[in-house]
């Protein structure tokens, strides 16, 4: 999917954030990749991430979650 300009409830600008989202989050992942323990994704907690980019209504949230990244597929 091509990266959302705002998000599609409220019309917050999402799509300056989503880069850094991702940074962040890859981080976290390979942070977390050496630990056993974790086997699923929804180990790699990114509320602080959203909490950090000022995303606190959970549409927003959504966008930055769902959000797949379609380009290099293309």
């Amino acid at each position: 999917m091509i990266q959302p300009i705002r998000c599609f409830t409220c019309g917050r600008v999402v799509a300056d954030q989503i880069d850094y989202y991702n940074r962040k989050k890859d981080e976290l992942i390979k942070k977390n990749k050496d630990k056993e323990k974790i086997k699923h994704f929804s180990d790699n907690h990114t509320k602080e991430i959203l909490d950090e980019l000022g995303a606190t209504r959970y549409c927003c949230r959504r966008m930055f979650i769902s959000d797949v990244d379609m380009m290099n597929i293309i």
